[in-house]
């Protein structure tokens, strides 16, 4: 979703990654990791960042499910009901850090990628 709100020029990119990005709030990761993560490798950097942060805080809060499940928003159906908040937390937490993570890569690696480019 970061990708959707940073490509404001590239038409094309931006409608991969706003379909990608709902798609993936849903648990089907495929199109984003393929169609925009691996190709800007930015926003795969980001994610990974987003998704170690998001598991270590369920880590420490022991957050415990019934069964293996979806994964994302749809994961909420296995999570035990005592461990339902922190779970939420975590989503909210992997979900913030991986936007800003994007963002600050793209400023980042943005640079050095117009900047191989010229030379």
């Amino acid at each position: 979703m970061a990708v959707f709100v940073i490509m404001r020029k590239d038409a094309k990119m931006k409608a991969i990654a706003s379909a990608s990005g709902i798609s993936a709030l849903l648990g089907i990761t495929e199109p984003a990791v393929f169609g925009v993560n691996l190709k800007l490798r930015y926003p795969f950097i980001g994610a990974l960042i987003g998704s170690a942060v998001g598991s270590a805080y369920a880590t420490f809060m022991h957050v415990l499910s019934l069964s293996q499940g979806p994964a994302g928003l749809p994961g909420v159906i296995v999570i035990r009901p005592q461990s339902m908040v922190q779970y939420m937390v975590a989503l909210a937490i992997s979900f913030t850090v991986t936007f800003v993570a994007t963002i600050l890569l793209s400023k980042v690696m943005g640079k050095k990628d117009k900047i191989n480019k010229i030379a």
